[in-house]
């Protein structure tokens, strides 16, 4: 399966069943905010073609991962299976991800830099200093999302040269949306009470699951009129990065932890346009858990 900005939730449940995803998200979002000066900055830390290829070459046989028509039936089977003691296909629903380290270098070039693409009729190339730049970002990405699969020594040197660039300061949950930034800083503070409280009412809603899709395709096709995408993608990102500092682990993803709180952060991006009812099957989970008694 490819990436993409439309994908934002899918990518999401991904990084959020990896050790280093919240990292990998991090470095997303750098990208989508970037403009010419952090390129130019980025491009600048740039190892060099001849590193790079050794790069790939020591970490291409470890990034088959099983495809997305193989992973997306494991759901359902997977929490049947859970329920009546089975785990087996939930521990493969923990680990198989719906792309890969190829999708996610291909996102960061073509969707989040798609506008440093230069075309001529049928043909585009990239801005040459952008190239470089997206060389620094794939590369830093890769390694924080092949983490449990690179040598120690592989993963430093590949994020290295973002390091250098300046540009990878503290991750800061903010988006520039009010009340979605309440929400994330809400989520990220979770302490274990709050946790099992989220799996406790996403186990009770499991009944309601089928509403969940119609409604984040709603909410999604809402923000494709809008025109706003992109920062949905980047509130996505910065759920990632709550989900992990809240202290969920990607066994909450698997079991749906990481659905209900992605359609959270996606109604709280439309909340002017997506239909009451979606709004309701998307904030059910927030509401069950967080909303006080005068609510």
């Amino acid at each position: 399966m490819a990436y993409s900005v439309v994908g934002g939730p899918a990518l999401g449940f991904d990084l959020a069943r990896l050790s280093g995803g919240a990292q990998v998200a991090g470095v997303l979002r750098l990208a989508l905010a970037a403009g010419p000066n952090d390129l130019d900055r980025l491009a600048g830390s740039h190892p060099g073609a001849g590193v790079r290829e050794e790069w790939r070459r020591a970490y291409v046989p470890a990034t088959d991962t099983e495809s997305v028509v193989a992973t997306l039936p494991l759901a359902g089977a997977a929490l049947e299976e859970a329920a009546s003691g089975e785990t087996a296909l939930l521990r493969r629903l923990e680990t198989s991800l719906l792309g890969d380290a190829h999708a996610l270098d291909r996102m960061v070039r073509r969707d989040l830099l798609d506008w440093t693409w230069l075309h001529s009729g049928p043909v585009a190339v990239q801005d040459p200093a952008a190239s470089l730049a997206a060389d620094v970002l794939a590369d830093a990405a890769t390694s924080a999302y092949l983490r449990d699969r690179l040598a120690p020594e592989l993963r430093r040197a590949m994020a290295a040269p973002f390091v250098k660039s300046g540009l990878a300061g503290a991750p800061d949950l903010h988006t520039g949306l009010p009340g979605l930034d309440e929400r994330l800083a809400t989520f990220a503070a979770a302490d274990e009470e709050v946790r099992r409280a989220w799996r406790r009412v996403v186990d009770e809603q499991r009944v309601h699951t089928a509403q969940w899709a119609p409604a984040m395709h709603q909410a999604t096709w809402a923000l494709s009129l809008s025109e706003r995408l992109r920062p949905a993608c980047d509130a996505q990102l910065a759920g990632v990065m709550a989900f992990a500092r809240a202290g969920f682990t990607g066994r909450d993803a698997a079991y749906g932890v990481w659905n209900a709180w992605s359609g959270v952060v996606q109604a709280s991006l439309v909340t002017d346009l997506l239909p009451a009812d979606d709004a309701t099957v998307l904030l059910r989970v927030w509401n069950a858990v967080h909303a006080s008694p005068a609510d």
